[in-house]
């Protein structure tokens, strides 16, 4: 067998499967191995790369320094329903091919300057990146052609952005920096398979979604409402020209629970429920999940009669999941230390994170009251199971640990290889893709922890007391931020959708969607129509307090701005039977957050006309 020179950065993890009780069920049996992906095969792609990395050239232009392929075999069974019948149900099962070429000004040092992260104007997509999908039963002559059109179509992108990169350079688009494009790093090796356990059935999946979504049948305040389940793996191998051959897989089981309805001056509504795990043992029970069903048109039936939110500026609590919130939307995309590709656009930068990439180590970033870090091969969080683990990133990089803030300070920010500093190394957090085509280093499994915690209820009467202090009639508690990848709904006119492009500012934070006044003799009072202002990341360098309470969320990061996820809807990228799993698998493990200031929108509101005529009965 040839040995397989090659560097692939895997995005994937087997996560062992975690039970939330104390005492832990016996290991749910593994499944076999890739059926599509064989030794062949895989010895097909290293030969075809190391004859691109001899042969490959055009006239008078520099030779790829580097080739990296990502082979991906994908498996998904997913299930909707609505009011107790399938709306949708099926498998995917594919394999998919992904060239990345790299390609520097200088033959002697390439990687000092080369076409990686950097945005071509007007042409965004040419990013040295090709892929292409390979049959289920692929012979590796097909694996050497598919190999051989993606390593061409991505080398003469390559060029062309090094071309456009060094005339940007050249006119002072592009900073001139004595910084690397490129870390070097040793290869990894690591050709065992990973064997997870096998997908629920769709029967299975289909008999529970059934089950749950008819919780909604007869609740004239829902609109529409939606249940839907995924079982998938992703299994990945990582092949590169530095001698990196690994191969990884990640498993996962979700499922979401969907409620709309509107209040009657036209605000839309919506809450949902979602949970993910290794494998649906890791999900609520059937009961548990009627529970949930039931609270959410509970909240759709009580929000439509709730008041409108006004300007507020002031203290907040972030509890719970919308603690997970603040932390995913506001702070978690600023701690990567990957430069913003050059060229971006000025309003997608603005947005793209990045506040802390020219702080000094030590130096304080946020409250001395938190601590930070990220851990890609941890399993569990607080007791239950974490689906945001890989073995090695999408770089080639073996995952690690990393202490990213303690007491309030700096320690280092998650890396990939593109480094902002001279003398950075990577620290195995490559995962988010971004225009330019290089990785960027995000968040996995952050864990946010904070001295001096006290019980929920002591919290809120901190925000009393912090909103007294402060002048306020009230203070204000956050339980749910929007995600639009959930809670986008199909049914929006093409004029509806174009007012709804034309109004969304992307650069704001999503809406919370399950908020409350508190009053100081306690009451607490709904909100809707909760419109968060801009919120920059140094709101955290007041935190009030934190609690005792552990909040432990799994989410899919989707790659899409929220405004770019509702108008998948409407381009066919998403149906109505769509169940999130796309994504890069995420989890954060955080306390409540007290906030000292934090501004308020007014309420957006009257978004859609109300139907005419009632709802239909049975």
């Amino acid at each position: 067998m040839i040995k397989r020179s090659l560097l692939i950065a895997v995005c994937a993890c087997a996560l062992a499967p975690a039970q939330l009780i104390a005492k832990p069920a016996p290991p749910q049996p593994n499944g076999p191995g890739s059926k599509a992906i064989t030794e062949d095969i895989l010895d097909a792609i290293a030969e075809e790369m190391n004859r691109q990395m001899t042969q490959l050239e055009v006239p008078g232009a520099p030779k790829p320094y580097l080739i990296t392929y990502k082979i991906t075999e994908v498996d998904v069974n997913d299930v909707a329903a609505s009011l107790g019948q399938t709306t949708s149900k099926r498998n995917r099962h594919f394999v998919n091919l992904e060239a990345r070429v790299r390609v520097g000004l200088n033959e002697k040092d390439p990687k000092s300057f080369d076409n990686s992260n950097y945005v071509v104007p007007q042409a965004d997509e040419i990013d040295a990146v090709s892929a292409l999908n390979l049959p289920l039963e692929a012979t590796p002559r097909i694996a050497r052609r598919a190999t051989w059109l993606v390593t061409d179509a991505a080398y003469k992108e390559a060029l062309m952005q090094l071309r456009a990169k060094l005339e940007a350079r050249r006119t002072g688009g592009v900073r001139v920096t004595d910084v690397p494009a490129w870390t070097i790093e040793s290869p990894v090796v690591s050709e065992t398979p990973v064997l997870v356990p096998a997908l629920e059935s769709l029967d299975e999946l289909e008999a529970r979604a059934k089950l749950v979504s008819a919780g909604f049948r007869d609740q004239p305040q829902i609109r529409d409402s939606r249940v839907a389940i995924t079982s998938y793996l992703e299994r990945r191998w990582y092949v590169s020209s530095e001698g990196s051959n690994v191969t990884d897989t990640r498993r996962a089981s979700g499922i979401v629970v969907v409620a709309h309805g509107q209040a009657d001056d036209g605000e839309p509504l919506a809450q949902y429920f979602l949970r993910y795990g290794t494998t649906a043992k890791d999900l609520p029970s059937d009961d548990e999940l009627k529970v949930e069903t039931k609270k959410l048109g509970e909240q759709i039936a009580a929000l439509a009669k709730a008041p409108l939110m006004e300007p507020y500026r002031g203290p907040v609590l972030f509890e719970g999941e919308g603690a997970v919130g603040v932390i995913r939307f506001i702070l978690a995309p600023h701690l990567g230390g990957t430069p913003v590709p050059e060229g971006l656009d000025p309003r997608e930068a603005r947005s793209f994170g990045g506040a802390f990439t020219g702080s000094a180590v030590d130096q304080r970033i946020i409250s001395p009251l938190l601590s930070i870090s990220d851990d890609p091969t941890a399993k569990v969080g607080n007791g239950k199971p974490l689906i945001g683990g890989y073995k090695i990133d999408d770089e080639g990089v073996a995952a690690q640990k990393v202490e990213v803030v303690k007491d309030g300070k700096l320690k280092t920010l998650l890396l990939s290889r593109t480094p902002s500093k001279k003398g950075q190394k990577s620290n195995g957090h490559a995962r988010r893709t971004a225009n330019g085509g290089a990785f960027h280093g995000s968040a996995t499994n952050l864990f946010v922890s904070g001295r001096g915690g006290v019980p929920r209820a002591q919290l809120v009467s901190k925000l009393i007391a912090a909103a007294k202090a402060d002048g306020l009639k009230y203070g204000l508690i956050i339980r749910r931020m929007d995600d639009a990848t959930i809670t986008s709904a199909p049914d929006f006119s093409r004029r509806e959708l174009v007012q709804m492009i034309k109004s969304a500012d992307q650069t704001l934070p999503p809406p919370a969607i399950l908020a409350y006044r508190v009053y100081p003799n306690g009451k607490q009072e709904l909100l809707r129509g909760f419109r968060l202002g801009d919120i920059p990341p140094t709101v955290f360098e007041d935190v009030l307090g934190v609690s005792t309470e552990i909040t432990t969320y799994n989410f899919l990061a989707a790659g899409d701005s929220q405004i770019q996820a509702r108008l998948n809807v409407h381009v066919g990228v998403n149906d109505e039977g769509w169940v999130p799993s796309a994504g890069i698998e995420s989890g954060v493990i955080t306390p409540d957050l007290l906030l000292k200031r934090v501004q308020i929108g007014g309420a957006v509101g009257g978004e859609r006309p109300i139907p005419v005529t009632p709802k239909p009965g049975k």
